[in-house]
């Protein structure tokens, strides 16, 4: 699969006919990912409904002076604007301005917009038309908070619209999830499994993975040619050697807080708790703790329910304090993200 295009954004095209059903493509900023999803999915006639985080953020995208569909009308010369269908609903449509400016719709919607948030409203609405979930901005960016239970909630959103499809002999909706590489711990990330795989890709120069069992690709942006050549405009030079460069240019996950992450032969220490996938060590002679994903003894036990982690954090809250005075090693970057996100309260 050739990732870039003759001009060097990402090939969207490509990397949707691999027929994959779930693709995760994580880019630097200007490489294409949400123009060329849009673009291809009008030219191809594929039906898609585009989907962001919050309602507030699709009520923006909704206005036409804010609308992602500006740079492919101004491209292709087509006219797409974007019309009211329920509340929390609306429609990507053809139309024509008549003699007195008034707007009319010339033809059927080329897609939808909706909010993850709000998603479980439309009740009713008959999704069987869609090829594709489009989920912008799906890794949140340092400003942004995910939803509660956010991948959860997407599963359940595939699940809605792509309904039986499958069952009745259709292929499945596709699910394409766009972003900036802004933080590796992202919920849909960690559901997936997939944070100690982006960190295997990485060490590797991997930029493509896929599991056909699965039916999932993930795509790591790392050699550009429009990041390279963003790296001599004005923004980049004054943020030349930043986090936030090396996040929008070279899609290094670049705000990670990777604490202390080490190999420790385990018979130096004895479980002190299991929660979720990992277990807490204690140093047999000092006070030092290690976390690891593989047990050893059999330590009090805790699953990732809210009401067990709630009993862990009152157990075990005191950890949170070891945490920040520096106390506790890793065996990889998933134990260190799954540490903070159970001891957070």
């Amino acid at each position: 699969m050739k990732l870039y295009d003759e001009n060097g954004y990402i090939n969207i095209r490509a990397v949707r006919d691999t027929g994959y059903p779930f693709i995760l493509l994580n880019g630097g900023r200007g490489t294409g990912k949400t123009y060329g999803a849009l673009r291809t999915s009008v030219e191809d006639g594929k039906r898609f409904m585009f989907m962001r985080r919050r309602q507030t953020q699709v009520d923006i995208i909704n206005k036409p002076q804010f609308s992602p569909m500006k740079p492919v009308c101004r491209d292709t010369g087509l006219q797409i604007t974007t019309a009211p269908v329920a509340k929390g609903l609306a429609a990507f449509v053809p139309y024509e301005t008549d003699d007195k400016g008034k707007t009319i719709i010339t033809g059927e919607p080329y897609g939808y917009t909706c909010a993850l948030s709000t998603v479980a409203n439309l009740r009713g609405f008959d999704a069987s038309e869609l090829d594709m979930i489009i989920y912008d901005e799906y890794i949140p960016e340092k400003t942004e908070r995910p939803l509660p239970h956010e991948a959860d909630a997407l599963f359940n959103c595939y699940e809605t619209m792509n309904r039986n499809r499958e069952l009745d002999g259709r292929p499945p909706m596709q699910l394409l999830c766009l972003s900036n590489t802004n933080d590796q711990t992202a919920p849909v990330l960690e559901s997936l499994h997939l944070i100690s795989r982006i960190d295997k890709m990485k060490n590797s120069g991997q930029d493509v993975y896929t599991d056909p069992a699965r039916g999932l690709m993930l795509i790591l942006l790392k050699d550009s040619p429009i990041s390279v050549a963003k790296s001599d405009t004005a923004l980049y030079r004054l943020t030349a050697g930043s986090d936030f460069s090396r996040m929008a240019l070279e899609n290094a996950f670049a705000y990670e807080d990777r604490g202390a992450i080490v190999s420790r032969p385990l018979a130096e220490y004895r479980p002190l708790v299991q929660v979720g996938e990992i277990v807490i060590y204690k140093h047999k002679s000092a006070r030092r703790y290690y976390v690891s994903t593989h047990k050893a003894g059999s330590p009090p036990s805790f699953g990732t329910s809210d009401s067990d982690l709630e009993r862990f954090r009152h157990a075990f809250g005191w950890l949170w304090e070891v945490y920040l005075r520096e106390l506790i090693e890793f065996e990889e970057y998933l134990c260190q993200i799954l540490l903070t996100k159970y001891l957070a309260w």
